[in-house]
């Protein structure tokens, strides 16, 4: 993600219900499992990075009131 994209958390959680969804299947390979499970990881850690950001940023506007 460059910094000019925007984060957009909605899309980026229902990429994760994606992944979550795929993996609750019992055909899904081994391999493939593998691969999903780590872009969902991914996503886990940017979603958190997002939120903490912005708690940092709505208790930073909350203190400056």
């Amino acid at each position: 993600m460059t910094k000019k994209e925007a984060f957009n958390y909605r899309d980026k959680s229902a990429e994760l219900e994606a992944i979550v969804a795929q993996l609750q299947d019992p055909a899904i390979q081994i391999d493939e499992a593998t691969k999903i499970h780590a872009a969902g990881l991914k996503l886990i850690d940017e979603l958190e990075a997002y939120l903490k950001q912005a708690e940092v940023e709505v208790r930073r506007r909350v203190a400056h009131e």
